[in-house]
């Protein structure tokens, strides 16, 4: 039986589902929150589940019985794709979702859940509906009480946003993917930030230069076309993907350096902390091998190519790990390793001497 339990008066209206901190940085503001009555932390397993549904702007809790041996986010998912009952309609209870929707299955991995949905989540709407239904997908989730802070919401495998669970979730427009399979520009650079291709700090919901080499740096990681935009194979792969794994477990900070794929990883005690786009020498001019960083100049002048390299890391001869103004999808330098601006700098910070540098 389906029993309407609890009104709660949570305003679609707030910030962003993705104010995204690292796990270093403070906690967010209490505003940017669901209130402590709507929070749910991790609990036994129950015989009931709470769906989101809507009424005069606010989100209402609403429990539904959960089968034995169901799969409680999944069927949570379900019961609120199924919509109010007559009785709860007639109570005033509304949902933006679209009839029709079909949730294929929430898996966590790597600390985020997994949630594809058919493709009646894009059903036609505007940023206030989609923002609606993307907000009872994010409270009907939070209020599983899982372990999982975040949520990356695909249409048939293709992600669509990335969604904080316990945070209010604002009117953002999708934009048009390959095959009509949109996207939030929010919730991709949230995705690559959650795997390690992109700072916090550049989450900022615009496709920008930042966002574009991320996304270099992950189809490269990911045998893509290195396109820099948000194609189809893309989505797919971002829904699915997790943080990259380091060639080598070892101790301590070191950088990996994979020539093929065009990607630095900076290393430490075995985790991956960050993935940059480079380009390294042309015709194998970076040679493999194992090195370390031996010098270090904020502004180092290349004598024999009378040009500037910022926030450079030598680890072998002349050839130094440094930012440049072009950093192409492809091997391009005389043998240095580029980087672009602001990435070169955190691995410039991230490197000492004596730091190992290990080249693929």
């Amino acid at each position: 039986m389906r029993i309407l339990v609890v009104t709660a008066a949570f305003a679609l209206a707030g910030t962003l589902a993705v104010d995204l901190e690292s796990s270093a940085a403070p906690a967010p503001p209490q505003a940017d929150l669901l209130p402590p009555s709507l929070r749910a932390e991790p609990k036994p397993r129950s015989e009931t589940v709470d769906v989101a549904f809507v009424r005069d702007g606010t989100l209402v809790r609403v429990e539904r019985p959960l089968p034995k041996g169901a799969q409680p986010a999944l069927h949570a998912l379900r019961e609120l794709a199924e919509g109010p009952t007559r009785a709860e309609r007639e109570k005033g209870l509304r949902t933006a979702i679209r009839p029709g929707l079909k949730p294929r299955f929430v898996r966590p991995a790597g600390g985020v859940l997994l949630v594809r949905l058919s493709r009646t989540l894009l059903a036609p709407a505007t940023p206030e509906t989609m923002r609606a239904r993307l907000a009872q997908i994010a409270a009907t989730l939070t209020w599983l009480g899982r372990a999982e802070r975040y949520a990356a919401v695909s249409v048939e495998g293709r992600l669509v946003t990335t969604l904080r669970l316990g945070a209010r979730v604002a009117a953002e427009p999708l934009l048009p993917g390959e095959g009509g399979y949109a996207y939030s520009v929010r919730g991709v650079q949230a995705r690559l930030w959650s795997i390690g291709f992109l700072d916090r700090t550049d989450v900022s919901g615009s496709l920008d230069y930042a966002t574009e080499q991320a996304l270099i740096a992950f189809q490269g990681w990911e045998g893509l076309a290195r396109t820099g935009t948000v194609t189809g194979e893309t989505q797919v792969a971002l829904f699915r993907a997790t943080t990259p794994k380091p060639a080598t477990r070892r101790p301590g900070r070191r950088v990996e350096i994979h020539r093929d794929r065009g990607v630095l990883l900076t290393v430490d005690g075995g985790k991956v902390l960050r993935a940059v786009h480079t380009s390294t020498g042309a015709g194998g001019a970076t040679p493999a091998g194992e090195y370390r960083v031996y010098r270090k100049e904020l502004l180092s002048w290349s004598v024999p190519f009378e040009v500037w390299m910022p926030y450079a890391s030598y680890f072998l001869g002349g050839i130094a790990m440094h930012e440049y103004s072009i950093v192409p999808s492809y091997p391009a330098s005389h043998g240095c390793v580029r980087m672009p601006a602001r990435d070169a700098e955190r691995v410039y910070r991230f490197v000492e001497l004596g730091t190992p540098v290990h080249v693929f």
